[in-house]
């Protein structure tokens, strides 16, 4: 793109080649914490059969020119994940099978599109937060009744959702724990966190 697609005031736009180490040195790659790798829609627009494989391929080149730091790609086939696990990618954002998903999902369930989208937006009030554990805390029942307590719903532990099948279970020391709220609560909640 010859300029940014939106203006912010911490938006630094760098034009160029995203496989080129003098253009990731540009972006100040050295410093970042992360890098986010959205799938090439320019590339897919100009195939006609907008191929996923030539979007995902593109994609994977770029994440092997990115490897010391944390990297979460956007993968059009989801089949292609297992590729992008060979290069360390971390996380993955699995584009057709997320929407797909809340396509059928919309038919039995009326509505559950606009759950999916709230948890996603920045427009609504509740979003989902990290959330540290904390000592007073040894089981998942422990977690979840006081921040239900104090606003917040625990929803899982890294990208396990089970866990309100498994409240009598300890929390594991390296628990990455997520709740939904809205940012007062957050703030709250964070501010009385004794780690």
């Amino acid at each position: 793109m010859e300029k940014a697609p939106m203006m912010e005031e911490r938006l630094f736009y760098v034009r160029g080649d995203a496989t080129d180490e003098e253009t990731l040195l540009r972006a100040n790659l050295p410093r970042a914490k992360g890098v986010i790798i959205f799938a090439d829609q320019i590339t897919q627009d100009n195939y006609a059969t907008k191929d996923p494989l030539l979007v995902d391929g593109m994609t994977l080149l770029v994440a092997t020119a990115i490897t010391s730091i944390h990297v979460t790609a956007e993968v059009i086939n989801q089949k292609h994940i297992r590729l992008f696990e060979r290069v360390k990618a971390d996380e993955f954002i699995p584009t057709q099978e997320m929407i797909s998903h809340a396509a059928v999902r919309s038919l039995f369930t009326h509505g559950v599109t606009h759950m999916y989208s709230e948890l996603i937006s920045t427009k609504y009030e509740e979003t989902m937060y990290e959330i540290p554990k904390q000592d007073e805390w040894r089981t998942y029942r422990d977690a979840f009744i006081d921040l239900l307590n104090k606003g917040a719903t625990l929803v899982a532990d890294r990208g396990d959702l089970n866990i309100n099948q498994k409240l009598d279970e300890r929390i594991p020391d390296d628990a990455q724990l997520f709740d939904i709220c809205d940012e007062e609560t957050i703030t709250q909640i964070n501010s009385n966190t004794h780690i």
